[in-house]
């Protein structure tokens, strides 16, 4: 008999830590009713941030594996979204958060554009590079536009920019490849195993300090003529949105202190 397969083996190592995480909140929340001094609110929120970072770790290690590993292809779950109003109402929540980090995040969408697509991916797909972007700089703008048929959102950032031998490092690798959670650069791989499925590519282009622009574009499609999948299993987080938990590498301990009453 064929042992378990890598996929597996991760599957499994990620359900085990969910466990262990969901006793570690559900610690913290108890806590939370006695930390009234400074010092134990400050302990608290440096744990939530811990337990923040362990959910994305894990997080990503299960989106590599339903992104297509070695158990087939991914399965996506798509239906008619708003890309607009998900770029408009996620921008305005990663603003907030990274206005912690003194990073500035301007988004600009127009009023509707509809198209088919998996919305919890392409939430993925803009955080990762959001987030990738406010590493590198203190201004990141994110854009929606539409050309033809086609949805194009645009991640620039005003940071010192790669040189490019590094870039290629960085996009390196068959698109159609599943993301690797054992190695560095795992956010873009997502990105672009994000936009590949759905039909799309990622492309970026940069010029030493100024910055870097990373462009998903992906077909807005045609409303009933993809066959809806089976909805992808989804873990509770603990009270923490995913947005915090995405951000959650970057914000100081100060964004995760928990809320006075």
């Amino acid at each position: 008999m064929d042992g378990p397969s890598i996929d597996q083996g991760a599957a499994r190592t990620a359900a085990e830590l969910r466990l262990q995480l969901a006793q570690m909140t559900a610690a913290t929340q108890v806590l939370e009713q006695t930390a009234t001094d400074e010092k134990s609110r400050r302990y608290l929120a440096a744990m939530e941030q811990s337990i923040c970072r362990m959910l994305r770790i894990v997080g990503r290690l299960e989106l590599s594996v339903r992104l297509g590993g070695d158990e087939g292809p991914a399965r996506l779950e798509n239906a008619l979204v708003d890309l607009a109003q998900l770029t408009r109402e996620l921008g305005q929540r990663l603003g907030q958060l990274l206005a912690y980090a003194e990073v500035e995040l301007t988004v600009n969408a127009p009023d509707w554009m509809g198209a088919l697509a998996d919305e919890g991916l392409i939430r993925q797909m803009l955080m990762e590079l959001v987030s990738n972007g406010a590493k590198a700089g203190r201004h990141v703008s994110l854009t929606l536009t539409r050309h033809g048929e086609r949805a194009v959102f645009t991640v620039e950032d005003d940071g010192p920019g790669v040189e490019p031998e590094q870039l290629g490092r960085l996009f390196s690798g068959g698109a159609n490849s599943a993301p690797d959670w054992r190695r560095g650069g795992v956010g873009v791989a997502i990105a672009r195993r994000v936009a590949d499925l759905h039909g799309g590519a990622l492309v970026a282009d940069c010029a030493p300090g100024k910055g870097l622009r990373v462009v998903a574009s992906i077909p807005l499609g045609k409303p009933g003529g993809t066959v809806f999948q089976t909805p992808a299993l989804t873990w509770d987080q603990g009270g923490f949105d995913e947005e915090l938990i995405a951000l959650s590498g970057l914000l100081p301990a100060r964004a995760f202190m928990p809320e006075d009453g």
